[in-house]
C-alpha cells in the first residue's frame, strides 16, 4: 500500500509573464507575496486580475508566482462555461489549444490568444518519491481519495521535479464532485 498523499485544492488562478505583469500592474511594480504555496519557490500574490471571456462576464483571479515565460489562466469547467470559453483540459503550461481571454489589471489590459485551460489533476513529487512509488513523469495514474467512503479519481497526470513535494493538486470543481470539504489524503491505486 502506498503512503498517503496530501490533497491540495487549488483555486483558479493566473500566472503572468514579466511583460504582461508590467502592462497590468505598471513597470517595476513589486508584487506582494500573500503566502507560500506547498511547493518550494511558488507563492500566491496579494494582487489579482480580472479575466473576461466571450460573454459579458468576468472573474477576479489571484496571481501566482513566480513569472512564467507566457501568461496562462487556469480555471474550472464551471468557470469556463460562465465566461463563455471553450477551454480544453490540459497540462499546466500547455497553451496549444487554450482559449483566448482578456486580462485587466489596475494599470492596463492584455489580450491573450492562447491562455485559458482547465488543468488536469496532477500528482506532484520529487524524483526520489516517484522512484519509491514506481511512477514516472508524464504518466497517468489513478488514486483512491481516503475518507468514510473511498472514491476513485482517474487520469491524474504525474509531474516529477527535484523541487516538488508530494501533493495531489485538484481544482475546486473536482473537490466539489468528490465531496472533499476538509483536509484529506489519497493513495495510489494498486
Amino acid at each position: 500500500m502506498s503512503k498517503p498523499i496530501p490533497v491540495d485544492v487549488i483555486p483558479s488562478h493566473v500566472y503572468l509573464s514579466q511583460a504582461d505583469q508590467a502592462v497590468l500592474f505598471g513597470v517595476g511594480h513589486p508584487m506582494t507575496i500573500a503566502q507560500e504555496r506547498s511547493q518550494a519557490g511558488q507563492y500566491v500574490y496579494e494582487e489579482s486580475v480580472e479575466i473576461l471571456g466571450k460573454l459579458k462576464r468576468s472573474l477576479n483571479l489571484r496571481v501566482l508566482g513566480p513569472n512564467w515565460e507566457n501568461s496562462i489562466v487556469e480555471v474550472t469547467s464551471t468557470e469556463a462555461v460562465f465566461l463563455g470559453l471553450n477551454a480544453p483540459i490540459a497540462k499546466t503550461g500547455d497553451t496549444t489549444l487554450s482559449a483566448p481571454c482578456k486580462l485587466v489589471g489596475p494599470d492596463g489590459e492584455v489580450d491573450l490568444k492562447n491562455a485559458v485551460s482547465i488543468p488536469f489533476a496532477h500528482l506532484m513529487c520529487s524524483p526520489d518519491e516517484a522512484d519509491s512509488m514506481n511512477i514516472r513523469n508524464g504518466q497517468k495514474v489513478a488514486v483512491d481519495i481516503i475518507g468514510e467512503k473511498t472514491r476513485i479519481l482517474e487520469d491524474i497526470l504525474v509531474r516529477v521535479h527535484p523541487t516538488f513535494r508530494l501533493r495531489l493538486e485538484i481544482n475546486q470543481d473536482t473537490a466539489r464532485d468528490m465531496w472533499i470539504t476538509r483536509p484529506t489524503h489519497a493513495r495510489l491505486r494498486d
